[in-house]
């Protein structure tokens, strides 16, 4: 639910940046795309905005010791790609630190939102259609049958529509998703105005422009917290009326365009308003029809307009890319559809804040460990393993076994040696297994932990042989009166020489399948369905003798 949320409102904000200059920037393409190009270029972000693109991508996090060094990606997993970023910046977008119980709060107005908006909007439409139902009578005789024919010929339309007339209409509409009807005014029409209003109405039929119409009323709805998609809808219903115009005019001289503007003036003298989401509008407004007319009149042929469509799709599928990015959480859904947890997965190196956590990391740690950290609603248990190595966690809420939160458990003072004796037997293990009651909702101040305990065992023997700098490589030059810079030197790992990498293992000799492992995530909700993750991990030496960790999460 969180991560739907956040998901929902970034890619909001960052298409309405997008709606916005390309409404602004609709008068001047008009002077050289044609109106049917820019209305279906719209298409692209109305789908965007109520299927958002969401790709899986592998952006690695570096985490260096040294002045955010850039890793070189050698060493990496084969089949998978990491890309070598620095941290992730959130400037556009910050974080969202609600606690559970506030995304629930919000996902439920976010809902009763669509709810209202969707239940005003079918009230005026079944309102109107009351209207016409009880007012309209269908139109019969001979000589706009005729015209009726013909129109339908003209434009290649099979099947049989209505024609209704009605004292309070407005405005010709086509009103009926499934049961199309052209309603009109009832007044008395010569012939051209009586083809031009049908054959206008009857392009929006043969378009599917009321099923265009209902997209961005689920857009809106969905969206109906942002007002850069209201006007959108205002912008895609002037361009719907222009491109129609558009078609009907097509391959008319002058004067046969002239005498359609003048239709649309005599429908505008006559103009009241009754139209909602779900009907053509043949009027549109003064600002509106002025613009209509200028384009009417315009016989200069414009481009169709599918480079604009291009660089909308990418620039949609672009924020789909962005919003992961700055959102990696990656929520969890098990193919069944039974799972009933909101839950996801983050990683992090030690020196990572969870603010820069993500679904993939590379990072630089001399002594290589991973953190993750498992958040959601609703989880009854979580069971994770490894194949090689050792997982240790952190309970700050002190509900789990006592090792994760009591220091006392695992680490004892020696008084005789005045030292703390630690005891890893105690602490880490192959496997974690903890549960949580119906009450439990901090499964983010759980932390968890991968240790490469068995490589550094390995490294530690033959008296430190496997660390660079020590028994490994050129070895560090102690001055025998260091100085207080020079100790600060050597604790960074830095005896002044210029060698990078001092203290970390070098990997050369260990197995190479022990340099790979995996963790398995199982987590089960509250009615008893699981679902399953891996985390693979990777650990391998850079060209700075430089020991990295490299981990994501599996699709």
């Amino acid at each position: 639910m969180k991560d739907f949320m956040i998901m929902l409102i970034t890619y909001s904000a960052a298409l309405s940046p997008v709606i916005l200059s390309y409404a602004a920037l609709t008068s001047l393409l008009s002077k050289r795309y044609s109106a049917k190009g820019l209305y279906y270029s719209w298409l692209v972000i109305v789908i965007g905005l109520i299927v958002p693109y969401r790709p899986q991508i592998c952006a690695g996090i570096i985490n260096s010791s040294n002045n955010n060094k850039i890793i070189p990606e050698n060493n990496i997993f084969p089949g998978f790609s990491a890309v070598s970023i620095s941290h992730l910046n959130n400037k556009v977008f910050p974080r969202f630190p609600l606690q559970g119980k506030w995304w629930t709060i919000i996902f439920a107005v976010w809902l009763c939102g669509i709810m209202f908006f969707l239940s005003y909007q079918c009230f005026k439409h079944l309102r109107l259609v009351k209207a016409f139902n009880r007012w309209s009578k269908e139109i019969k005789n001979e000589k706009t049958a005729s015209i009726l024919k013909k129109v339908m010929r003209d434009l290649a339309l099979s099947g049989k529509i209505k024609l209704l007339s009605c004292p309070y209409a407005g405005s010709p509409v086509l009103i009926g998703l499934f049961n199309p009807r052209i309603i009109i005014p009832e007044q008395d029409y010569t012939d051209d105005e009586l083809y031009f209003i049908l054959r206008h109405e009857l392009v929006h039929y043969k378009r599917r422009d009321l099923w265009y119409k209902s997209l961005i009323l689920l857009a809106t709805a969905i969206h109906w917290f942002n007002p850069a998609v209201y006007i959108m809808a205002k912008i895609v219903g002037m361009q719907c009326e222009l491109s129609c115009d558009e078609y009907v005019v097509s391959g008319m001289d002058a004067a046969t365009r002239y005498r359609y503007c003048e239709t649309l003036i005599g429908i505008f003298k006559k103009q009241t308003l009754m139209s909602t989401a779900l009907t053509t509008n043949f009027y549109g407004g003064k600002n509106g029809m002025k613009r209509r007319i200028l384009s009417i009149m315009n016989e200069g042929k414009r481009k169709i307009g599918l480079f604009i469509a291009g660089i909308l799709l990418a620039v949609v599928i672009g924020a789909g890319f962005y919003c992961k990015a700055v959102n990696p959480a990656d929520t969890l859904t098990p193919s069944s559809g039974k799972f009933n947890a909101a839950v996801s997965i983050k990683m992090a190196g030690m020196e990572n804040t969870r603010e820069n956590t993500g679904t993939s990391v590379r990072y630089v740690d001399p002594r290589p460990s991973l953190e993750f950290y498992i958040e959601g609603e609703n989880i009854a248990k979580i069971d994770i393993s490894c194949e090689n190595e050792y997982l240790a966690a952190i309970d700050w809420t002190k509900t789990q076994h006592r090792k994760y939160w009591d220091v006392n458990y695992y680490q004892t003072f020696d008084e005789e040696t005045q030292a703390s004796v630690f005891y890893p037997d105690k602490y880490f293990d192959k496997t974690i297994s903890l549960s949580f009651n119906e009450d439990f909702t901090d499964y983010q101040n759980i932390w968890y932990r991968w240790h490469a305990l068995n490589l550094y065992e390995w490294a530690l023997e033959n008296n430190y042989s496997r660390f660079f700098g020590y028994g490994s490589g050129q070895k560090i030059k102690m001055p025998d009166n260091p100085t207080e810079d020079q100790k600060l030197m050597l604790a960074a790992g830095n005896d002044g020489s210029g060698l990078t990498g001092l203290g970390h293992i070098q990997l050369s000799g260990y197995p190479d399948e022990l340099t790979k492992d995996r963790i398995t995530v199982k987590i089960t909700d509250r009615t008893g369905n699981t679902i399953t993750k891996l985390i693979n991990v990777k650990i391998s030496n850079n060209e700075f003798n430089e020991t990295v960790v490299t981990a994501y999460l599996e699709n």
